[in-house]
């Protein structure tokens, strides 16, 4: 996981649902919806003048399927928050992901879930830079991807028993029993292990808990 050194700023988040109207309260929809609005405060490590910084808003609206957003546990839904504030390019804040998560597991235990249409998520982070700008400093919001050697060395093959829950990085059922191999990180996460060296390929971090695979 990344953090930045700003300890003067807090991250900001909100999140409030949004019920159906009247009229659509028996129309079932398998679409649920995640409105965000971010806003990015640019700080460099060097800045000085705290109180001048420059500050852009974004908006940007999610479909997910409903049964596929709620349907998993708790690791699956700590994934997909880390997932979407990846492509927002926010920084992954404690404060930011366990609200976010909470209350998505939240709404999930509620029984008016099937009447909330949609999340708003008002967020205000500090970045080094903005969304899709070119910068002469190369920020790295990643880690690098495993070697293929550490991935043959720590990814770990494994039978599961039991229920095998999903796998959060395709987010399909991980299926169990004898000759169905799944792959173990050292974390202890399971995952498909063809999804766990596909996902090392690109980021040596665990989808779940963000802990840094061995090189």
């Amino acid at each position: 996981m990344i953090f930045y050194p700003h300890d003067i700023f807090d991250s900001t988040i909100n999140v409030k649902w949004i019920y159906k109207e009247d009229g659509d309260l028996l129309r079932r929809n398998d679409k649920f919806f995640i409105d965000f609005q971010v806003e990015y405060t640019r700080a460099d490590d060097e800045e000085d003048d705290l109180e001048n910084l420059e500050s852009r808003t974004v908006y940007q609206t999610h479909e997910f399927d409903r049964e596929w957003l709620f349907g998993g546990d708790g690791d699956k839904t700590l994934a997909f928050v880390y997932h979407i504030l990846d492509l927002l390019q926010v920084p992954c804040y404690y404060g930011i992901v366990s609200t976010l998560t909470e209350k998505i597991v939240e709404l999930k235990m509620r029984d008016e879930l099937p009447h909330v249409e949609r999340l708003q998520v008002e967020m205000g982070v500090v970045v080094p830079r903005f969304p899709g700008e070119e910068d002469d400093v190369d920020v790295n919001f990643s880690v690098a991807p495993a070697s293929d050697e550490a991935v043959e060395t720590h990814l770990e093959t494994v039978v599961v028993d039991g229920d095998g829950g999903y796998c959060v990085i395709c987010m399909d059922k991980i299926r169990v029993g004898p000759g169905l191999e799944a792959g173990r990180m050292p974390c202890s996460h399971v995952f498909h292990r063809m999804c766990g060296k596909e996902w090392l390929r690109n980021s040596g971090i665990c989808p779940v808990c963000r802990a840094v695979f061995p090189s």
